[in-house]
């Protein structure tokens, strides 16, 4: 499963049907990859393969796929599909991937057959003409088994370039335990969430409500998503929209700052022991959490265990129900494969088949579906984790996955990932503000996209 750490795409693309630009774009673009390759969390090659028994006359494709539970469901595709044999290698997570896929690609040799690709790396890749549109192989006849934010993320006009797997909708996941001390009820709007923070830390100065990681780019940008400002607008082409700047962007900015400044939020690391203490302390009652989160949080405290309850975000307006996506990955196959039709049919298969699902969605993979029968199930929804007792946090992250608006994410992910932290940090030490960091990335990506020959509109 995909949890939406920060790792940079492909590097800076080549644009379509235009010449490549000045050679030093080039030399940056491998600078940053080698830049985000450093700072990508779990972005190793551990250059395992499972290795796979294939029948005789059985036409072989190589997988490139790093998720737990993968080599589970890749045993099962071909143990029922004699005719396919998926070879399932780990060719690094995240970054470390892509990178060797690039690579693979300009060689034009190494490449495998279906890689694991983010959404928010597709579009790197979608440029460079990378990837198989699957539409032709009838893989979009299981649209309607598919999460449509998941849907759409995959797919441009009547292109599909992917199929997709997991989602990480957002919910409010907070300790019951302390909201009730306080006698704070769960906020339902922005105002109210501000609001209880203000009471949380006036009751105790030590306690805040939740963390905010400014140099996360993924999950602020989640959260952007989520309250109608996600700055990048990308529908294909030439012209790239950013917009960290506008109205939206600076209300978003100017509501963070205020609960930053009043130490009503901490800024610890996301995924730091210093994060995972504040939750299991009372320290930081609440979490901004994406679906895959309470599995991963579980395993990293001890003394709340059982008090956490899933709601679902607190909304700009009461009775609206906007989630944002924080992560979730797609299995896309990769041009210049001999066997595009059988790659087809196991991507479809493992994105929107019971039997894939019954594997991913399981203990040891974890994956948070964007698979509809899934998410619509009671079964599913009714299951419950030792960290919530008794509660079913999948009923609510199911309902948030079905209200959300899809990111349209850029393809100039890997200068955007990679200047996000540095330009970001002040936040977080508070020697800067979110706004700040706002305009000097407006600043910052303006240049690089116009560098790399879009158009584009900054409103």
């Amino acid at each position: 499963m995909s949890q939406g750490h920060t790792a940079g795409p492909p590097g800076a693309p080549t644009r379509p049907g235009r010449p490549r630009g000045p050679r030093r774009l080039i030399a940056l673009g491998a600078a940053l990859l080698a830049m985000a390759l450093l700072a990508a969390c779990g972005a190793t090659d551990d250059g395992s393969t499972t290795t796979a028994s294939c029948g005789a006359g059985a036409t072989r494709l190589t997988f490139w796929g790093w998720p737990a539970g993968y080599d589970l469901a890749v045993e099962e595709f071909n143990r029922t599909h004699p005719d396919i044999c998926v070879q399932l290698e780990n060719a690094g997570a995240t970054t470390a991937e892509y990178v060797k896929l690039n690579n693979a690609l300009k060689a034009g040799s190494g490449a495998p057959d279906v890689a694991t690709i983010e959404y928010f790396e597709l579009p790197s890749f979608e440029i460079t003409h990378s990837l198989v549109d699957l539409a032709p192989y009838g893989v979009g006849s299981v649209r309607d088994r598919i999460a449509p934010a998941a849907w759409a993320q995959v797919t441009r006009g009547a292109a599909q370039y992917a199929m997709p797997v997991d989602l990480g909708p957002l919910a409010l996941y907070y300790n019951s335990r302390e909201l009730t001390a306080h006698h704070i009820p769960v906020p339902a709007t922005w105002s109210q969430f501000a609001a209880a923070a203000a009471t949380l830390h006036t009751e105790d100065p030590k306690a805040a409500l939740t963390n905010f990681d400014a140099e996360s780019p993924q999950d602020v940008l989640a959260l952007m998503q989520q309250d109608g400002a996600f700055p990048f607008h990308y529908d294909g082409g030439d012209t790239l929209g950013v917009d960290f700047t506008g109205k939206r962007q600076m209300a978003f900015a100017a509501y963070w700052q205020k609960l930053i400044d009043a130490h009503e939020v901490t800024t610890a690391t996301d995924f730091s022991p210093a994060q995972w203490s504040d939750l299991d302390t009372g320290a930081t009652v609440a979490r901004l959490s994406p679906a895959w989160g309470p599995v991963g949080m579980q395993q990293s405290i001890t003394k709340t265990v059982g008090d956490w309850r899933a709601a679902p975000m607190p909304q700009a307006e009461a009775g609206q129900e906007q989630s944002g996506n924080w992560g979730g990955s797609a299995l896309a196959v990769v041009k210049g494969t001999r066997h595009a039709r059988q790659a087809a049919e196991f991507v479809k298969w493992f994105g929107a088949s019971a039997d894939a699902w019954k594997i991913l969605s399981g203990k040891v993979a974890g994956a948070f579906p964007g698979y509809l029968p899934l998410l619509d199930s009671p079964a599913f929804r009714g299951g419950t984790l030792p960290i919530s007792a008794g509660s079913h946090p999948n009923e609510v992250f199911a309902q948030a996955a079905q209200h959300m608006t899809a990111a349209q994410w850029p393809p100039i992910m890997t200068a955007a990932l990679t200047q996000w932290t540095s330009t970001f940090a002040a936040v977080s030490k508070g020697t800067g503000t979110l706004a700040q960091a706002f305009a000097a990335f407006q600043k910052q990506m303006v240049a690089y996209a116009r560098d790399q020959g879009f158009t584009v509109t900054e409103d």
